[in-house]
């Protein structure tokens, strides 16, 4: 793994935890996780907090989308590392035999 892969791949999780996070703050019809630590968001951090949850959880979520589109392309596999004209060995089975074992009369 190459220095810019795994820089990038540290930041897309770092990316994910901080989205996470950012999604479980926010207040929905249930009241979010802050409803839950004892307090209004409203009241913890003042009237606007609501807006700048939102616009700060869009942009992680585009650069969440961004980083994702990134690693997929810096893993994908190469073509060229599979050669075209190298033949695929088949594997042959020996010949089975035609008779049948002898049938045991009297038994």
């Amino acid at each position: 793994m190459g220095f810019l892969t795994a820089t990038v791949l540290f930041f897309f999780i770092l990316t994910s935890l901080i989205l996470i996070l950012l999604v479980l703050f926010q207040s929905g019809k249930g009241g979010g996780a802050m409803n839950m630590m004892g307090g209004a968001s409203q009241t913890a951090f003042g009237s606007s907090s609501a807006d700048i949850l939102t616009k700060t959880t869009r942009v992680v979520a585009m650069s969440f989308i961004l980083f994702s589109l990134l690693l997929s392309f810096l893993f994908a596999k190469k073509e060229d590392k599979i050669p075209v004209t190298e033949e695929i060995p088949t594997l042959t089975m020996p010949p089975a035999d035609s008779t049948p074992p002898p049938l045991e009369e009297g038994k």
